[in-house]
């Protein structure tokens, strides 16, 4: 009776272990295929997910990469350049009396890597698009009445003289409108496997915002840096 009860006890410790074994077997083989399916074979991909500082996350949702930072964030929108000066102390207290809290975020758009013959089709596309816009002041029959004064770099300003002047500037800006809406976009950066188009980034001071606490503008910049760096054109 005590040998068979030792073999019972024995078969039900090899039975045990072996389903121990077979445990620890499949959540291995799980974890590798994480390197090994989807977004994380791409090898450019990983190490922007291996540099991301602690509190910052990683995931992807409905063809974007979302990069996010745990801990809320304060965010005020100003205008930043011609802001009054004021003690460190006091704008923290503005941006989260008169802020939004939120959470610091970058969304990046991805498809599958385009091609060289893809990339110079748009280029050609935008380059013809471009030179019809250049020529459209001329069309429309208001180049001469671009405001100097008011026109700085890259925003030209027309000011009408007559009713019918107005009429020809509407429509020009209605033309340009279309215009534009017809250029490609080109891939802000590409890795491996993919293209990468930069949709927004929220949490961050620029001429608009400001942010509190800084720590997230800092890492923000950091992490779009290092998405340059080691990504292509």
């Amino acid at each position: 009776m005590n040998a068979q009860k030792t073999l019972t006890v024995l078969f039900l410790a090899i039975f045990i272990n072996l389903n121990l074994f077979s445990i620890k077997a499949n959540a291995q083989s799980s974890e590798a295929e994480i390197f090994t399916t989807g977004y994380r074979t791409d090898a450019t991909i990983n190490l922007i997910i291996n540099y991301l500082p602690k509190g910052w996350t990683f995931s992807e949702s409905n063809g974007n990469f979302i990069i996010q930072r745990s801990d809320s964030v304060w965010v005020l929108k100003t205008n930043t350049v011609n802001v009054k000066k004021e003690k460190k102390e006091a704008r923290q207290e503005r941006i989260v009396r008169d802020g939004l809290k939120t959470v610091a975020k970058i969304v990046i758009r991805y498809e599958d890597k385009w091609d060289f013959l893809k990339r110079q089709e748009a280029n050609l596309h935008n380059s013809s698009v471009n030179s019809e816009i250049r020529k459209l002041p001329e069309k429309m029959g208001i180049q001469h009445l671009k405001d100097a004064k008011l026109s700085g770099k890259g925003n030209i300003v027309y000011t009408p003289v007559t009713e019918q002047d107005k009429i020809k500037i509407d429509n020009y800006y209605k033309e340009r409108a279309k215009l534009e809406a017809t250029l490609i976009r080109i891939p802000d950066h590409s890795t491996q496997k993919y293209s990468l188009f930069i949709i927004s980034k929220i949490g961050c001071n620029d001429d608009s915002y400001f942010v509190f606490p800084s720590e997230s503008s800092v890492e923000l910049f950091g992490i779009l840096n290092f998405i340059n760096e080691v990504s292509g054109k």
